[in-house]
């Protein structure tokens, strides 16, 4: 028998790897709460617009209300859901977990202690996803960056241990796009922190592409002072952090105090713009469709953190601010609602 596997969150980023492991033949269920979007994908499959091409899939799919009436144990459950969600998520699935079975946290944040405190270290694996990817109806997903355009996915062990699992999993993600394995998993999440702190909520309250607010100087200059502040956090927690966009962390401290090295910089996050076509980040599309935010879980999670070591994060609070308004309703993302924190 094969490895089945579940993705827990059949949304942007759980739809388009899950219907794209489907395809690529291995046993899939996809479990969503979106009614509609379940019944799509029972009835016709799951639609996968890419950059490069369109397929039509089709994996098990479930309503999460489903779950327990199927017995079902899975020996891959990865959860694909937002991260306040993590906790009640691993709960719900925990008994459908096949003996030797992980979780994977294919998320934003940093919530494998979470999925941990429920399910156990020995059965939890972090997953750094660096694929954009949007919903465009019920049934209907879309990768919005190229495969080739850099690694896809980040495997690691949270013990930070070359594992025969860990090979596993990076064998099955391949069928997707290029997986690397870490021994640093907390560096590379840290990372990835620093690249949606900066790009999910700027995107959120300007409405910009994930491309144009590195291409507009303003909300370039802004992106790096919130990415700045998060390396200082992560450094001071004593973790190394990895590459931001491919970009060397310690570009962005260097750039405090050196004005080439901050055009080296800014020259970078053009570049590494490029790649991005005109995707938007997962807090926009959230703030564009009415639903909570990840803010909290992201430069929340920095401005905790920083805290804690008692390092200042100024910008980081004041754009978690800027986002609440705007996911309240109370402002529109606009470019000018830069001008509420940027003097």
């Amino acid at each position: 028998m094969g490895t089945k596997i579940a993705f827990l969150g059949a949304g942007a980023i759980g739809g388009v790897m899950g219907g794209s492991l489907s395809r690529a033949g291995h046993d899939i269920t996809l479990i969503d709460t979106w009614p509609a979007h379940i019944e799509k994908i029972q009835s016709d499959g799951i639609k996968v617009t890419t950059v490069e091409e369109e397929f039509v899939a089709n994996p098990t799919a479930l309503h999460i209300g489903e779950i327990t009436s199927t017995g079902n144990q899975y020996d891959v459950v990865f959860l694909s859901v937002k991260s306040y969600d993590t906790r009640w998520m691993s709960t719900l699935i925990e008994p459908h977990i096949a003996p030797g079975g992980t979780i994977v946290s294919a998320q934003n944040s940093i919530n494998e202690d979470i999925i941990a405190s429920v399910v156990g270290w020995s059965r939890t694996m972090g997953c750094v996803v660096t694929i954009g990817a949007t919903t465009r109806g019920p049934g209907h997903v879309e990768r919005t960056s190229s495969l080739a355009s850099k690694r896809s996915f980040t495997l690691g062990d949270p013990s930070n241990a070359d594992s025969p699992r860990i090979h596993m999993l990076t064998d099955i993600l391949s069928d997707i796009g290029e997986t690397g394995t870490t021994k640093n998993l907390l560096g590379e999440r840290w990372a990835k922190i620093a690249t949606n702190s900066m790009a999910n909520s700027v995107s959120g309250v300007t409405g910009q592409t994930s491309q144009g607010m590195r291409n507009h100087p303003v909300t370039r200059d802004l992106s790096i002072m919130i990415a700045t502040e998060v390396v200082n956090v992560a450094k001071a927690h004593g973790v190394e952090i990895g590459a931001i966009s491919g970009i060397p962390s310690q570009m962005f401290l260097d750039a405090e105090h050196d004005q080439a090295r901050k055009t080296e910089l800014e020259a970078e996050m053009v570049e590494s713009g490029k790649k991005l076509g005109d995707g938007i980040p997962s807090l926009a599309q959230d703030i564009s469709k009415g639903r909570r935010t990840e803010i909290d879980y992201l430069n929340g999670y920095v401005i905790d953190k920083g805290r804690e070591a008692g390092v200042p994060t100024p910008m980081n609070e004041a754009i978690l601010d800027l986002t609440k308004r705007v996911e309240s309703g109370e402002l529109v993302p606009h470019l000018d609602n830069i001008w509420l924190i940027i003097e």
